[in-house]
């Protein structure tokens, strides 16, 4: 990669997506890997996906559309909607938890665990903990970096 990329103020913006296409490939991992997202968490075991595999998805696109737009016009309105973007994503990953009885579990706390353990949930087919806790990680660094980034511009 050229380093002429990552410099100046479009350079800057760049970094956001380059954030957004690592949120994009943990989400992928995550699809491709969590046998408790491909079978509605042991309520079926037929083939097909479920409302969260599928959200998960739809996220996944998002993230790697918004890193592409980041790459090509590095402008500061894409670093806005990538900066509303992560926030949403934050408080999307976070909300999640609510709807832990969808999957079959007694309380949000389960859920959470589940979400955000560093050690894999009991009874919970193969997945690798802690995936979860990566990507919302990087969603909150995501927003963070293009936050103080808005912050630098506006002083200019």
């Amino acid at each position: 990669m050229d380093k002429s990329m990552l410099s100046g103020k479009e350079g800057k913006i760049r970094i956001l997506g380059f954030l957004l296409l690592v949120d994009f490939i943990v989400t992928m991992v995550i699809l491709f890997t969590d046998k408790n997202l491909q079978n509605d968490f042991g309520i079926y075991h037929g083939s097909g996906y479920f409302l969260h595999w599928y959200g998960l998805l739809v996220t996944g696109i998002l993230d790697i559309v918004g890193a592409i737009i980041l790459f090509v016009k590095p402008q500061k309105l894409f670093l806005i909607f990538g900066t509303i973007w992560s926030l949403f994503m934050i408080g999307f990953t976070f909300g999640d938890i609510f709807l832990y009885s969808e999957v079959g579990l007694s309380n949000a706390n389960q859920f959470a665990t589940y979400l955000f353990g560093l050690s894999k949930y009991p009874g919970a087919e193969s997945y690798y903990p802690g995936l979860y806790d990566l990507l919302v990680a990087i969603y909150i660094i995501a927003f963070g970096y293009a936050l103080i980034l808005l912050f630098k511009m506006k002083k200019e």
